[in-house]
């Protein structure tokens, strides 16, 4: 308990910083506060390794980077477990029991009064639902990485120490593991709360930075010479992503990288796919739109994310139907887009500028 209280107790500088009354209520901090705050909690977690954003990760290269193993508070608490844990062998009365109840005791301490209360106070300072600045995701990204690093040393604890000391006693061993999957669960929706709205605020500031940046007369351009390179709102967008990106290989891993990166993919693409519907596309300015669908296709490669991967090919074709030729549509469509509904299609098509003299071949082209 020590251990614990000396890991997540605030001084005095700290208490000043933080706005003690606030901090610990829900109300809402300042700039400086926030940043204190973030620090905090860090600290608490020993997740300070990282001050700023990350460098490049080798996952980007098609490997996974380990990140720093934090815990050396659950490091300290597992160690006076272990001790506990043989001076019950030692006494030989109730092996199973006493054991049991120490690891209840531990677990207690490192999910509910460590782990969770430093989620209170995390979750305090999630992004906004709908950022008007770059998110920082980063944070909290840090602590569930440092959160899942506890609950790794935590379950690797049990099955080496714990569990072989319970076998004597089945029932023991068996309300063990269900009170055990019953705490992590707790602390699982708590994280996926909090990655769902780092998602969303990712996801928000993408349209808001597109409907910024991107200009109505950026896919009719003049002349050839303005058809060789994306364009800016695709670079600034693709770069937020690409970073956004970058932070979660950094800080997260398993089975939550997977399905971070996944829906970041899934939703990125339905924003993009709405955000071309509202333009109107020249002939040349197909070629502009196809730049640009290149370069947000090779930021969600670099995801290494199967589905996301397809989602993006599947894009990149349908980009194609804002430059062929009318009667070129039917093979593209029926060759490379059979999965794609064809109202979708054909409301992707209503951006090429030619869409009102053709429509009705456009219609019959896809058996409308």
């Amino acid at each position: 308990k020590s251990i614990i209280d000396e890991a997540i107790e605030l001084d005095e500088k700290q208490r000043e910083e933080l706005d003690d009354k606030s901090i610990f209520g829900r109300r809402k901090k300042g700039t400086k506060g926030s940043r204190a705050l973030k620090h905090w909690v860090l600290a608490a977690l020993d997740a300070l390794a990282v001050a700023g954003a990350p460098p490049p990760s080798p996952r980007f290269n098609g490997r996974r980077e380990k990140g720093k193993v934090a815990g050396q508070v659950t490091e300290r608490v597992l160690g006076l477990l272990s001790s506990a844990l043989g001076r019950a062998d030692r006494l030989g009365d109730q092996v199973p029991q006493s054991c049991d109840q120490l690891a209840k005791e531990a677990w207690n301490l490192l999910l509910t009064e460590y782990v969770a209360k430093v989620l209170d106070l995390a979750e305090q300072v999630l992004p906004d639902d709908d950022p008007k600045e770059d998110p920082d995701t980063f944070f909290f990204l840090r602590v569930v990485g440092a959160v899942n690093r506890i609950v790794r040393q935590i379950n690797a604890h049990y099955r080496q120490n714990i569990l072989p000391r319970l076998e004597a006693d089945p029932n023991i061993k068996s309300r063990g593991a269900s009170a055990n999957r019953k705490a992590l669960s707790a602390i699982e929706k708590r994280i996926l709360r909090g990655l769902g709205i780092c998602l969303g605020a990712v996801i928000t500031y993408a349209e808001r930075l597109l409907g910024k940046h991107q200009k109505q007369s950026d896919f009719k351009p003049r002349d050839e010479n303005d058809c060789f390179e994306p364009t800016e709102a695709c670079n600034i967008v693709s770069g937020f992503i690409a970073v956004q990106g970058e932070m979660a290989v950094q800080s997260l891993e398993g089975r939550n990288l997977d399905a971070f990166l996944m829906e970041i993919g899934r939703r990125y693409y339905d924003v993009l796919i709405a955000h071309l519907r509202k333009f109107q596309v020249s002939p040349l300015g197909a070629m502009v739109v196809r730049l640009d669908v290149r370069r947000y296709q090779d930021v969600m490669q670099e995801f290494h994310i199967e589905q996301v991967s397809r989602k993006f090919s599947c894009l990149w074709e349908m980009s194609s139907l804002l430059l062929l030729p009318v009667l070129e549509l039917g093979n593209v469509v029926q060759q490379r887009l059979g999965s794609v509904p064809k109202e979708e299609l054909h409301d992707f098509l209503k951006s090429r500028s030619d869409y009102a003299k053709q429509r009705i071949n456009i219609l019959s082209l896809l058996n409308i």
